[in-house]
Order: structure tokens, then C-alpha cells, then sequence
């Protein structure tokens, strides 16, 4: 961790965050990327968190996610797509920590990942029991499928961008988004029914 410039402590205002290693630094780069990731922590956790389906892996991924891009930020060549670049590195560790999890808990000692159970309605107008089911059918798909929907449906990128991230091929992409709306299509139709 001692690459690493700072932790965000979120009961800091973003105003209030200090780097710890700020000390020396000659590259506005990284002025550039710990800014960045103080301006969007908490985009990147939720995207996380749609991965992961648990607040504390989602946490944890996007903490060994931003380690593995301050050790890699050399390797960001064009800072317009720094968003891009940060996204596909969190989402590929919230996958990796997800299949760990599932494998270790559910497959081996038959536990459910998401203890606390579904996440409640949000939205106070919200239909209650559809939130439940779609947050159930969500938390059934696979990482991989997850990843795909939260980046294709909710961050709003391409298909194309979305396999650029998940590093599959497009046709895997949309095979997977496929998938996954069918699945949810089914469950949603079932609540309605």
C-alpha cells in the first residue's frame, strides 16, 4: 500500500481529502488521477456494487482496483479516457472478487453472498415487490452478466466499450446482455403475473 497516494475516507468532505504521499510528486498525472478518483469514488463504488452485490466486496473491489491503477497509471496513454480505464480495472477486479466469493460461499459451504438479503425500494413511489423481484433476479446472474448490464445499461457505454472493458469478445458481450434481460424479462413477468 505504499505505492498507493491516499485512502479515501469517506467521512471526509471531498474538499477535506489529503493525500498522504503528496510529497515530491513532479507529474501532474497524478494530480490528475487521485482528482479524478476523489470526483467519482462514489460512481465507481456503485458500479461496484451492481457487480459485487454486497457493500463490502464492492468496497474492497474498488479499493484493490484503484491500488492496481496507481501501480499501473503509466500505463494510461491518453488522459481523456481515464474514466474508461478506471471503470474496466474496477469492474474486472468486482468480477474477480464476486466468482471468489460465490466459489468460496456458495458452492462450498452453501451460503448465500448476500446476506443482508435484497436491496429495498429506493424510490418512495416505487412498486415494492417489483424491486424486490428485480433485485433478486439481478443478484442471480452471473459477475460476468452484471458487469455487462451495469456497464452497458447503467454507465451508458457502448457494447463495444463494454467488451473493451470486460476484455470478451462483442459478440460474447451481447450474448451475455442477451442472457441477463431474459432473465430478468422472466422474473419481472412472473411478479406481474
Amino acid at each position: 500500500m505504499k505505492d498507493m497516494p491516499y485512502v479515501v475516507d469517506r467521512s471526509l468532505d471531498a474538499g477535506e481529502l489529503e493525500p498522504v504521499a503528496r510529497r515530491g510528486r513532479s507529474d501532474d498525472s497524478d494530480l490528475a488521477l487521485e482528482t479524478f478518483v476523489v470526483e467519482h469514488y462514489d460512481r465507481l463504488l456503485r458500479l461496484s456494487r451492481l457487480i459485487c452485490h454486497d457493500a463490502v466486496d464492492a468496497a474492497d473491489a474498488v479499493q484493490s482496483g484503484l491500488e492496481q491503477a496507481w501501480r499501473h497509471r503509466g500505463a494510461l496513454r491518453d488522459p481523456d479516457r481515464r474514466s474508461a480505464w478506471l471503470d474496466r480495472i474496477i469492474v474486472r477486479e468486482a468480477i474477480r472478487l464476486s466468482r471468489r466469493r460465490r466459489t468460496w460461499l456458495e458452492r462450498i459451504l452453501g451460503l448465500d453472498h448476500d446476506a443482508d438479503g435484497p436491496e429495498i425500494a429506493r424510490e418512495p413511489t416505487g412498486d415494492l415487490e417489483l424491486r424486490i423481484a428485480l433485485d433478486g433476479a439481478f443478484d442471480r446472474l452471473s459477475p460476468e452478466q452484471r458487469a455487462v448490464v451495469a456497464l452497458h445499461l447503467h454507465a451508458g457505454y457502448t457494447v463495444a466499450e463494454t467488451a473493451a472493458i470486460v476484455d470478451a469478445p462483442v459478440e460474447t458481450v451481447r450474448s451475455r446482455l442477451r442472457l441477463a434481460r431474459d432473465h430478468l424479462r422472466t422474473a419481472l413477468g412472473e411478479v406481474r403475473s
